[in-house]
This record gives structure tokens, C-alpha cells and sequence, in this order.
């Protein structure tokens, strides 16, 4: 809390504030008070002026006192007028520093802002009351006498109770039970910004050494009922994922102070006893809450559930309770009989079905003859129902579907869809992935989903693929662990994660291992698992031989984490291309300074013959139609052998030729010659604001209208995009969304074709438009993600010609069918993250290009001239695939640039032996237990935004500095404690988040750019826009599509299908479609931000890319829709493939082209008669739509060739 005196007892009946700042933080409160004392004193009359001082708290890091603020009240504006007289000449200072002065409404001296009204003392006494109000409401402590954890029965109101806690003194256990032990259920403020307030429910004796609790995050409640069981009350929830089990010594000694004794006092645990540990992974979500018959302890809390909105208390009828043994060790001993007898990718299923909480032991056992029934027509077709079973037995419970009928359903739909193996060929350089989620209480599985592959997987083929898993670890709920104010979660994850990665993994009875993880992968947490199999050319493979396999690493070995990284290069997510030769191979050393620092760190170069040969096998990857909106790369980011990095097309080399430097050499590789492409750059990125820039830039004195002008024209665009075709698809493309169905591309045509009814009136299409542009405002709301125009984001290279000089740059932005631009003049610059004021610095734009320069397009090139490289100032960034900011519009750049950190190298941890794999599983632990580059990050933000200098104050530089080491880690090893990061006092309102509500108390209201950003938006919840949404369109208003359609494209259609026979494929893509259906499924219950077996994305919002749940990670609902659009691009991939058809050699192109649109036509008519039918027949449609666009733009093309011919 701040601290406070008063100078004098009395007080006048006018009082003014005074905000002062650069206060030394490390002066203590005494110090500050005696150097106002004697500011203030009259030295004739030996009289003190009167007033309050008041300082702000200050951080966690070493020596600092204060935080660097404060608030001085004077009872009279005569006193205010004195002050000012007295620190005009001499100036004020205290330890050097100059005390600077505000008013509430402008400057009196040297103050360099007005202070966040937070430090008033009355907003203070606001948001302590609020709390205390708070708290006042959540005081009772309601009595609980059982705590039973089950699983829902598929009747209403019927549950199998699993594992039960009794703490009821009337019953035979507690009377035998001398301890007479007792449970109590409480709301708690648990510190934890993401989750709040929760539900515990604190258990154990007084004799008893330790006390066990269960915490239920309150947004982790799916439902809530109470009815009574011979007239005791109960409360019975449904959870959306387990909650979470802790511990702790009931009489451990107290330091004296409560708020540390209450400090991590917790630990938790996986369950709360042996018992438990059996059922916990099976039995955790249905939690019943059985209280006294005291009716007092259930009004508490009734009335503590409407205070914190919880779900609304439903009353219910008597609930069917049966106690159970479904996952006893004889259950358990029989399912595990069961999947060893099945094949292993058909047992994963099963395992899925048990693991996920999908069934019960009994209920898979029930599908066993239907398995085996299935097993003996083909291995991969049973395992395929079986898939598309788990992602539809979740919804049985609402839809009233019994789980044999819902067996049949997916059994009849994956036999309506043919028996192919796939759709086409799966495109070169994916796989079919299975992932693992490790949990507290158990593990999740997931997939197969076809992902990118990398070079291991693709060394031992496709056959082989079922043996790679990826597992990656978090929380329950799938979320990213954190570190709690109460509860200590180091050892845990030190135990539950350290095991699984030295002990291995046991999955559908197959036992899997530890192998590695990639640079990616690390940060989410995430890593791949093989299970040892015999190779015909390989022999006996296992991960060590693997690892052994890849390279000569012995120049790292004794530094784990660098190790690992060299490592992870081989796992990177890479697209095959072309195999060279040594010879073809040729290192060039780097371009450096004069004191070493190099120009071209991750940067190379390669021949315009070997990109060429790259491009083509890239466009072989792509759609046939989207190929002519891309733009010849000038620039690859690659993987070859050793080699990671950037190369650049050097138009003076000959022939086939790659010339990596020697900065991009990191081990030795053992005979990898094929060049893999981890990105080709080729569109230029578009730029947008984000939090961390626009706090610099406020920092650097711009101001806040620059920002503001921007957000209007972003809210602007977002409503004019409702009402015409061509402003909708441009705001979708600025925002990335309905990309993989080419929905931009799609709307942009509608007006030339006659379609425009569709964007204004078809229903299915409007919801999609409506749940886009509900997802532009939250991400200018919540992340301040705001469209910058005349802006770009471009990959740097070298220049490799010396023909720019130090701070110029150059950078050509070229796009399909449009002219090219050449950036001229001052540029602003810069690279995320974003957290040192000289993390933006000014270059020049040469515009047109100097010799050599001429074909580099889409990115943007750096000088290799002067004292030091300008992407080491930009974040320490270089050259081997990094993206940077180029801002040209002259309002947001700084009227002055500050000078860039010197991003020091940070030593690397080190043993004293080679490093084993264990030695990288113990680093993988420490690094989930010390990766604080978020909170660093956070409370750089929330530090300045509290302080006077912003960006530029000292806490702040600091945490600079700590970042920097933050991000390093990975590579170093070397880790950032957490109690050296400085805190803020209090959280401004736009760090309140989707959850939370700002108004509550806990949170200020900002006057910096963020907070007056934050508080422009007005968003609703997405449930309601949801649920408006699906308001029914006046009679007079609907349309039908097909009509349109048919009415608009007719002309055209007559003039290329008039002899077509149009029932030909109707057969054909009705299977398509049902196949495609059943993909769209798995989509929607695979890619949610919750893990409830329930939970559902819409069709529209898979089309449109987004999710709309809200959550309080919104970093993993990002990386949920990023794998959405990577696995949506994929199915249409394959989707179009089918439609296209395979083209005869012997046809001409207006032959093939009419076949085409002929396919594409039938596809779409097959869309509109299954429309009510099929699943996904709405979002099948546009697809069709796009070819049948497509079709027709290509045999127009061709007509007006021929005629100009």
C-alpha cells in the first residue's frame, strides 16, 4: 500500500493536489517527508505549511523504496502558491534528483505529465472500498459435509458417483472418525489475474498434519443445480475441465506477517489420495456439494453465487445418484486388455474416447463387437469412424442421440463418403500428426490432423508416421501453467512434467519417448515423443539414434539449452524442395565492422536458377487458382543441413548455387543436402499497431490523436464493410479472415456477376460477416491491434552490393496485378516485441534502387555499412527470418529517437560433462517454471502507463534489460528470476481483459493512449451478438442462394454448359461432400479454446478463420485459430483437387476449363439439394461457388485471348 502521514493534525477547508515525480525509489518515506519539512518551513516564524504526503508503492526488485511518485494535499491554493515560490530557485531535489511538480489540471514546474489519477488518495479510498464491499459479500464460510466427484449419467439428472469425501458428523464414518474432520466451501480473490475469483472447498482434521482443498476457477463452471437428497441440500456442477487439487502443513510456522505466511503456502497435487488418483482422470468434471441441513449455509451461498454471476442456480428434481466403480483396477485391467488386442491406430481412438471423458469403461466395451465388426473390412476405415465418433459422441447429451445410434451415424456417414483413403494425395511436405496434451490429472488426445512435417518425419517415410507423437504440457483446461500468489507449482511441474519426459509415455498401450522439440514448439510448451520401430533401410530406430543421426553436435554439448536448440533445427516445420550437391554448396564468410559486429548475421544468398526450381516446387503445393496472386520470393527462410537462415536471390551468380554464410552454420550435419523452406516471402505483411509500440511511441511524444485517427478508420472501415461487397473483402483480407475459403476473393466478384444480394441478404453468409467483424472490434479493443496505413512488415536482408549507406534502407512492395512501391523518404522502423525506447529508430528510404537492388521485392534490405548493423538496434534483431516494421506515415513518427540498447550476449549455463537428454528434459522444466517474457512484458506495460517518464523510467528500462535476458533463455539457458522484475502498484483498466470487468475495483482508469483507446470501443458479449445473429431475416427480406445464383450465372452458364451432362457427378460429390462434412465436424470440436467434451465452433466461425469464446489466454485461442486456418486450407486444398478433377493431357485448355466449371457446377447444385441434410452443406457451397467463379473468369479470359487473336 502507499504510504502516508500527515504533517499536521489540522486541516483547511480548501484542499489542492499536488502530483510530484522522480522521486529517488531508493529513498525511504522518512526521507522524502524530512526534505519537505524542510522545504516548508518558515524559517522567521519556525511555522510548517500543512499537507498530506502520500507515495507510491514501490516494486519487488532490490533497494527500491518508493515508486518513484507521489501526491503531496495542501489545505489552501495560498500553501500551493508558496511551494511553487520555493522550488522555483534553487531547484528541489532529493538525492540529486529534481522533484517535479503537477496540478490535477496542468504543470506548475518541470512536470513531465499529469500522473494517473490512481494516485489519488480519494480514487485510492474508492477502489479499497469496492474491495472491501467485495469481500464483505464473499465473508461466509458455508459448511460442507460431502464432496463427491462422478461422471453424468445419460439420463437427466443421473450421476455415478466415483469418489466421495464424507465430512457429515451425523454419519457412521465421522462418528467413528475421532478426528471429527470437516470440509468448509468459500469464494475467494485469488490474486490471479486470469482466474480471479474461485471456488474452495478447504478439507482436513484438526489432528490431521496437512489440509487438502479443491479450487474451482469460477469461469471454469459450465452449470450449477441444487436440489436436495431426503432433505439435504446439494449443489451439483458441471465443470468445463477439472479443477485443481492442492495441499498444504496445517500448523506451519508464521513469519508474522499474514500476507506472507499466506504466500505459496499451498502445493499441488495430482489428487487428493490414492483412491482418487484412480478416477481423477475419468471422474473430475460432475462435482456434487453436499451441505448441512442448516438452510443458513445454503442462503450463503445462493447469495455469494449471485453476487460473483456465477451460472444460474438451477432447482432441480431429486437427482438419480448411484455409486460406482466404472474405473475400478479390474475395469481399467480390461479396457487395457482391449486395446492391446486392436490395432494401435484404432486403439488411440479408444483411448481417446476413455482419456477425453467421452465414455465410460462399460460404454466402450459395448461398442466392441461393432469395432471388431469394422476392423475386419479395413484397419484404416475403423479407425476413421472411429475419429469421427469422438468428435460426435460429445454432443449426444443435448441432442438426445443415444451413443450406439450416434456409432451408427458416424459409421453410415464415413461409408456415404466412399471408401477412398483420402480426398487426393495429401500435398507434399504434411503429415498425419497425433497430439497429446499432459494435464495435471491426465492426458488428452487428439488427431491425426495433417500438419507441416520436418525432416526427421520425412526421412523415415509415411508408413513409419504413427510412430512420432507430439505431447505437449499444460494446465487443466489446456492452459499455459502460472505461477499463483498461494500455491507453489514448481515442484509439481517439476514432477508431473520431469516424469513423463524421463520415464516416457504409455499411449494405446504403445510406450513412447522423449526425443526433442522444436525452437517453435519450446515456447508452447510442446514436444515430439517416437516410439522405437524396426525401419527396413534404418534397422532398429529410437530416439537416441535418432538424435545421434543428425549431426555432430560436440561443438554445444556441455550447454543444455543451446544443444537442444541446435537440435530442435531438424524438427523445424519446413516444406520440401530440391536436393544440391557439395559442390553446389558454397560458404561465404560474414560482412562485419570494424569491431566485429556482423552486417549479414542469418543471411546468404542463393543463384536465380536454384530459387526458380524452389518456386516451382512451392506453386506445386499451392491451389492452381490462388498461384496467380503470388509474387516470385526475393527471399527464402530455410533449413539446409546445419544451416539455418535467410537467403536472398543474388541475380550475379550462375547456375545452380547457394552461398550460406557462416553465421547461418550451427552443427555439422550428417549428409542433408535437401533445401527446406520454412517461409517464402512471398506478399508483403501488413503492419498494424500493438500495445508495446504504442507505448513507445507515446514515450518517444507522439500523441495520442495519431492513434486515435488510425482506430477511426479501422471502426470505420468495419462499418462501411456491412454494407458493400468490395468493403467487406477488403476488411477481411487486412484482417486475414476467411482466407482459406477465399471469402475475400469470392466477395469481390460478387457485383460483376450479378451476386451482390448474397452479401446483403443470404443469411448464412451475413452471420459469417457478422462474427468477422464482432472479431476486427475485439482485436482493436482488447489487443489494440490497429491497420496502419502506407506501412508494411517485411523480411530483412543484407546488402550484399554495398550500395546503401549507414541508416538507409531499401524496400519494394510488390503485389499481383498491382504497380510496384518504392518506399522514399524518412521511415520509422522496428521489430516486435517491441520494450526499449530505441527499440524504433528512423532510416531512409532510397525509393527507386541502386545497382543490384533491382529485383528485390517484399523485404526490405540493410545497409552493411557503419558502426553497427541497424537490426541489432531494433530488439536485438538480425537477419535469419526476422520481420520488421516500416511505418511511413509521418504522424506516428517521433519528433526524437532515443539510442538503442546495446543487447548485450548473455553467458550460457554450461556443465562440466556433455549434456544428455535428461539434462535437456531437466532444462525443458525449468524453462515451463521460468519463462516470464510474458510477465516481463506485461508489467513493462502496466509500469508505464503508471509512470511519469513512461517507457523512459528506470523500472522500466530495467525490465528492458530483463527481456532481452527473457527471451535468451531458450538458447542460454540462463534464466530471469521472478523476484528481480519489478511490479506495478495497480492494474489500469485495459489490462481487465474479456473476463473482467474494469469498474470492479481492482483495476484504474488509464489517461495514456491505451487506456483512452481501450475505453473507445463499446463490445458486447459474444454470446449476445451470437444469439442476435440468429434472429430470423424478415419473409419479405430472405432469399434463396440457389436462385440467385442460378438467375445471375445463367447467361454464362448456357454459353459453356449447354451440352453438359450435368447428373454425371452428382454421385461423385455427394460422397465429396458427405466427406468433407465429416472432416468440418472434427474441425468444430478440435479447435475450441475450452476442453469440455461439449464444446462447439459454429460452421461460420470455421469459415470465417476466428473464434469467438471468450478467454482469459488469449494467446491460446490465437494458436488454436493459426492451426484452425492451417487445417482449413488443407481440406479445401483437397476439396478443390476433387472438384478440378484430373486434367487429360490430350484436352485442350478450353476443354479442360469447361470440364472444370461443369465439376464445380454440379458440386455447388449438390451443396443446395443437401442443404438440409448434410452438415457443412452451407460452407461446402461457397467453396463451390469460388470454383465455379473461378472457372468462369478463366474461360472468359480465355474467350477474349482467342477473339483478340
Amino acid at each position: 500500500m502507499p504510504s502516508t502521514q500527515n504533517a499536521s493534525s489540522s486541516k483547511g477547508p480548501t484542499t489542492v493536489l499536488l502530483q510530484i515525480s522522480n522521486i529517488p525509489e531508493q529513498s525511504s518515506f522518512q526521507e522524502v517527508k524530512k526534505a519537505f519539512d524542510n522545504l516548508l518551513l518558515f524559517r522567521k516564524r519556525d511555522v510548517r505549511i500543512q499537507y498530506t504526503l502520500t507515495l507510491a508503492q514501490g516494486g519487488t526488485y532490490e533497494g527500491q523504496r518508493n515508486g518513484g511518485a507521489g501526491i503531496i494535499e495542501l489545505s489552501s491554493n495560498t500553501d500551493a502558491r508558496i511551494l511553487t515560490s520555493r522550488i522555483q530557485r534553487p531547484e528541489f531535489k532529493i538525492r540529486g534528483n529534481v522533484i517535479y511538480f503537477a496540478t490535477m489540471s496542468g504543470s506548475l514546474a518541470k512536470a513531465p505529465r499529469v500522473f494517473n489519477n490512481f494516485f489519488c488518495p480519494r480514487i485510492k479510498e474508492e477502489a479499497r472500498l469496492k474491495k472491501e464491499e467485495s469481500l464483505f459479500k464473499l465473508k461466509h464460510r458455508v459448511r460442507v459435509c460431502k464432496v463427491q466427484f462422478g461422471v453424468l449419467g445419460r439420463k437427466p439428472d443421473e450421476l455415478f458417483i466415483e469418489w466421495e469425501g464424507d465430512y457429515d458428523p451425523e454419519s457412521l464414518t465421522a462418528r467413528i472418525d475421532t478426528d471429527k474432520r470437516i470440509a468448509f466451501l468459500s469464494f475467494e480473490d485469488t490474486r490471479d489475474e486470469d482466474n480471479p475469483r474461485s471456488i474452495q472447498i478447504e478439507m482436513g482434521g484438526h489432528s490431521d498434519d496437512f489440509l487438502r482443498r479443491v479450487t474451482i476457477p469460477m469461469q471454469h463452471i459450465k452449470s450449477l443445480s441444487i436440489a436436495y437428497d431426503f432433505g439435504q441440500p446439494f449443489v451439483h456442477m458441471v465443470l468445463h475441465c477439472p479443477p485443481s487439487f492442492e495441499i498444504r502443513e496445517q500448523w506451519r510456522a508464521s513469519c508474522g506477517n499474514p500476507v506472507n505466511d499466506k504466500r505459496q503456502s499451498w502445493r499441488r497435487l495430482m489428487a487428493l489420495d490414492a483412491a482418487h488418483e484412480r478416477v481423477v482422470p475419468f471422474a473430475s468434471r460432475s462435482l456434487r456439494i453436499v451441505f448441512t441441513r442448516d438452510s443458513q449455509h445454503l442462503e450463503n451461498f445462493m447469495e455469494m453465487s449471485k453476487y460473483v454471476r456465477l451460472p444460474t442456480l438451477k432447482q432441480s428434481d431429486a437427482e438419480n445418484i448411484y455409486k460406482t466403480d466404472l474405473f475400478s483396477p479390474k475395469e481399467l485391467r480390461k479396457f487395457d486388455q482391449l486395446i492391446a488386442s486392436l490395432p494401435w491406430v484404432v486403439a488411440f481412438q479408444c483411448e481417446a474416447l476413455l482419456r477425453n471423458c467421452l465414455l465410460t469403461t462399460p460404454e466402450i466395451f459395448s461398442l466392441e463387437k461393432d469395432i471388431r465388426r469394422l476392423l475386419k473390412f479395413s484397419t484404416r476405415h475403423a479407425a476413421e469412424v472411429l475419429r469421427l465418433y469422438v468428435s460426435l459422441v460429445g454432443g449426444v447429451a443435448s441432442s438426445g442421440e443415444n451413443i450406439n445410434s450416434c456409432f451408427k451415424r458416424a459409421e453410415r456417414e464415413c461409408n456415404e463418403r466412399g471408401s477412398d483413403e483420402a480426398l487426393v494425395s495429401p500435398p507434399l511436405g504434411t503429415f498425419e500428426c497425433r497430439h497429446i496434451t499432459v494435464t495435471p490429472t491426465s492426458f488428452l488426445l487428439q488427431g491425426p490432423d495433417s500438419e507441416q512435417s520436418n525432416r526427421v518425419i520425412r526421412r523415415y517415410g509415411p508408413e513409419f508416421e504413427e510412430y512420432f507423437l507430439r505431447v505437449a504440457f499444460a494446465d487443466e483446461g489446456g492452459f499455459r501453467y502460472r505461477s499463483e500468489f498461494d500455491v507453489k507449482t514448481h515442484d509439481f511441474i517439476r514432477e508431473r512434467v520431469g516424469s513423463v519426459l524421463k520415464g516416457g509415455l504409455t499411449v494405446a498401450n504403445r510406450n513412447f519417448e522423449f526425443l526433442a522439440y522444436s525452437s517453435s514448439s519450446l515456447g508452447k510448451h510442446s514436444v515430439w515423443f517416437v516410439s522405437p520401430f524396426e525401419h527396413p533401410v534404418y534397422g532398429y530406430v529410437t530416439a537416441e539414434a535418432i538424435r545421434t543421426g543428425l549431426g555432430d553436435f560436440s561443438g554445444d554439448i556441455r550447454k543444455p539449452a543451446r544443444y537442444a536448440a541446435r537440435i530442435s533445427q531438424a524438427f523445424s516445420s519446413t516444406d520440401p524442395t530440391v536436393t544440391v550437391q557439395p559442390h553446389e554448396i558454397v560458404e561465404k564468410p560474414d560482412i562485419v565492422s570494424e569491431d566485429g559486429k556482423e552486417f549479414t548475421d542469418g543471411v546468404g544468398t542463393i543463384s536465380p536458377m536454384l530459387a526458380d526450381e524452389i518456386w516451382e516446387k512451392l506453386k506445386a503445393l499451392r491451389p492452381l487458382k490462388s498461384r496467380e496472386h503470388l509474387v516470385k520470393p526475393s527471399a527464402y527462410q530455410i533449413r539446409l543441413g546445419g544451416y539455418k537462415g535467410v537467403v536472398s536471390v543474388d541475380y550475379s551468380l550462375k547456375g545452380r548455387l547457394i552461398c550460406p554464410r557462416k553465421s547461418m552454420k550451427k552443427f555439422e550435419a550428417f549428409g542433408s543436402l535437401d533445401i527446406e523452406i520454412a517461409k517464402a516471402f512471398d506478399q508483403p505483411g501488413s503492419m498494424y499497431l500493438n500495445r508495446p509500440l504504442i507505448m513507445l511511441l507515446e514515450t518517444l511524444g507522439v500523441k495520442h490523436h495519431a492513434f486515435i485517427a488510425l482506430q477511426d478508420v479501422a471502426m470505420e472501415q468495419a462499418k462501411e464493410a456491412l454494407k458493400y461487397p468490395d468493403s467487406t473483402a477488403m476488411l477481411l483480407e487486412l484482417h486475414g479472415i476467411g482466407s482459406a475459403y477465399k471469402l475475400p476473393s469470392l466477395l469481390h466478384r460478387l457485383e460483376s456477376y450479378g451476386l451482390t444480394q448474397l452479401h446483403a441478404k443470404d443469411v448464412f453468409i451475413r452471420r459469417i460477416l457478422n462474427y468477422s467483424l464482432y472479431h476486427v472490434k475485439r482485436e482493436l479493443k482488447n489487443h489494440t491491434r490497429i491497420p496502419v496505413i502506407d506501412s508494411w512488415t517485411l523480411v530483412g536482408v543484407a546488402d550484399e552490393y554495398s550500395v546503401l549507406e549507414e541508416g538507409e534502407i531499401y524496400a519494394c512492395v510488390s503485389r499481383a496485378g498491382k504497380p510496384p512501391i518504392y518506399l522514399e523518404g524518412d521511415c520509422m522502423i522496428s521489430r516486435s516485441p517491441t520494450i526499449h525506447p530505441g527499440d524504433v529508430q528512423n532510416a531512409r528510404a532510397i525509393g527507386r534502387p541502386r545497382r543490384g537492388l533491382e529485383n528485390l521485392v517484399n523485404c526490405v534490405v540493410f545497409a552493411t555499412k557503419g558502426s553497427r548493423p541497424l537490426p541489432s538496434c531494433l530488439g536485438g534483431g538480425d537477419l535469419d527470418g526476422d520481420e520488421y516494421c516500416l511505418v511511413m506515415l509521418p504522424d506516428l513518427h517521433p519528433p526524437k529517437y532515443d539510442t538503442a540498447a546495446p543487447y548485450e550476449n548473455v553467458e550460457h549455463y554450461q556443465l562440466d560433462r556433455p549434456s544428455t537428454i535428461n539434462d535437456i528434459a531437466d532444462f525443458f522444466v525449468e524453462y515451463i517454471n521460468s519463462d516470464v517474457v510474458g510477465i516481463i512484458a506485461t508489467n513493462h506495460l502496466m509500469l508505464a502507463d503508471e509512470r511519469p517518464e513512461c517507457a523512459r523510467d528506470k523500472a522500466c528500462l530495467e525490465l528492458a534489460k530483463l527481456h532481452s535476458a527473457a527471451v535468451d533463455y531458450k538458447k542460454t539457458g540462463t534464466r530471469v528470476s521472478l523476484e528481480r522484475v519489478p511490479k506495478p502498484a495497480m492494474k489500469p483498466d485495459w489490462r481487465a481483459g474479456e473476463l473482467n470487468d474494469p469498474g470492479n475495483g481492482d483495476y484504474y482508469e488509464s489517461d495514456r493512449a491505451l487506456g483512452v483507446l481501450f475505453r473507445r470501443i463499446e463490445l458486447e458479449p459474444p454470446e449476445v451478438m451470437k444469439t442476435r445473429s440468429r434472429e430470423p431475416i424478415p419473409p419479405e427480406e430472405a432469399i434463396q442462394q440457389q436462385s440467385v445464383v442460378e438467375i445471375a450465372l445463367h447467361p454464362k452458364l448456357q454459353r459453356y454448359l449447354a451440352e453438359a451432362n450435368l447428373e454425371e457427378h452428382e454421385q461423385e460429390f455427394a460422397k465429396l461432400l458427405s466427406r468433407y462434412s465429416c472432416e468440418l465436424k472434427y474441425q468444430c470440436v478440435t479447435h475450441t479454446v475450452s476442453q469440455s467434451p461439449h464444446a462447439r465452433l459454429t460452421e461460420e466461425e470455421v469459415v470465417a478463420g476466428i473464434i469467438l469464446e471468450r478467454t482469459h489466454q488469449p494467446d491460446k485461442r490465437k494458436d488454436m485459430m493459426i492451426k484452425l486456418r492451417e487445417q482449413s486450407n488443407d481440406l479445401i486444398y483437397h476439396v478443390k483437387a476433387v472438384i478440378s478433377g484430373d486434367p487429360n493431357t490430350e484436352w485442350t485448355e478450353t476443354d479442360r476449363l469447361i470440364r472444370w466449371l461443369t465439376r464445380a457446377w454440379v458440386a455447388l447444385r449438390v451443396g443446395y439439394k443437401k442443404e438440409k441434410q448434410v452438415y457443412g452443406a452451407r460452407s461446402f457451397q461457397i467453396i463451390a461457388l469460388g470454383a465455379v467463379l473461378d472457372a468462369l473468369d478463366s474461360l472468359e479470359a480465355l474467350r477474349i485471348i482467342n477473339a483478340m487473336e
